[in-house]
């Protein structure tokens, strides 16, 4: 038997409600109609898949802080896996290659956008095709991104969010999300696996995927919440350690999201969300349905 974990009050959801209201003009559903976001006409056929675009630029992608700037038509298509519902990826997006009708949860990128709240525009299974020309690619720590340069507060530069107008000129919506929703199954990956294992495996070509994994908190006992504000780091966001057998990754949570109030069980749980490699594999969950206990 499985059982979702019962995390937030009714308070806490319907401040989430609230906070997802406030992005909007007069606290109104977004308009999706009409592609008031995105571009009304097509940008035209994918020239390579997302595969393969990785492996033309893999030069760059092998950097650990990198970005060009595309200067020439290069479309790659993908179908969204993961987006900003739970508020732990902010202005995040990330798209999975489509292979004839497959939605494979291993061939991925993240497209980074400046938005408050970006699901209601790319709901999970839309399938969404990008012309790169005069848009950002790069990485930070092997995670390919299509995004745009920011200094931060450190006077560094890096490759962040580019700018939600970006969307109506370069990123076209093909179908409805429901074409290719019930067919994104993450990679299971389970003790031992090599990608988590051998040093090899981290690299470029594995980072982002959606995966699920079953093991348990270090930490965890049935109080500590995920990403408590007094812990957070310059990142605004809380690691957590997660053993997976004998094999440790880090649960990244940004904090004040309804996914930073899960609390971290003792038993063995599953949980589902996008693996990217840091200084080590991360794991960050997309909402509160992607933590699942495991009765034995």
């Amino acid at each position: 038997m499985k059982r979702y974990i019962q995390t937030l009050g009714a308070a806490v959801m319907m401040l989430g409600s609230m906070m997802c209201s406030s992005c909007m003009d007069d606290n109104e559903t977004p308009d999706v109609t009409d592609y008031i976001v995105t571009s009304k006409y097509s940008v035209g056929g994918p020239t390579m898949t997302i595969s393969e675009f990785k492996d033309a630029y893999s030069s760059l992608f092998s950097q650990t802080n990198a970005f060009n700037l595309v200067e020439e038509d290069i479309i790659i298509e993908g179908v969204v896996v993961a987006n900003d519902e739970g508020g732990n990826l902010y202005q995040t997006l990330v798209l999975a290659q489509l292979d004839g009708t497959k939605v494979d949860p291993t061939k991925c990128i993240v497209l980074a956008v400046k938005s408050t709240y970006l699901t209601p525009y790319f709901q999970m299974g839309q399938l969404v095709r990008i012309n790169l020309r005069d848009l950002y690619i790069g990485c930070y720590s092997k995670l390919p991104k299509i995004g745009q340069p920011y200094t931060t507060s450190s006077n560094n530069l890096r490759l962040g969010p580019m700018l939600f107008e970006l969307c109506k000129e370069h990123i076209y919506l093909v179908g409805a999300p429901k074409d290719y929703a019930a067919r994104i199954n993450p990679l299971v990956l389970n003790e031992g696996d090599d990608l988590l294992t051998k040093t090899a495996n981290q690299n470029y070509q594995n980072a982002p995927m959606l995966v699920t994994v079953e093991g348990t908190f270090v930490d965890g006992d049935n109080e500590s919440i995920l990403a408590p504000d007094e812990l957070k780091d310059a990142g605004m966001g809380v690691d957590r350690n997660f053993k997976i057998g004998s094999t440790t990754i880090t649960v990244r949570t940004s904090t004040q999201n309804e996914v930073s109030f899960l609390k971290m069980p003792k038993q063995k749980v599953r949980l589902t969300g996008v693996l990217s490699y840091y200084s080590g594999w991360q794991l960050q969950l997309r909402s509160v349905n992607d933590m699942v206990i495991i009765d034995e």
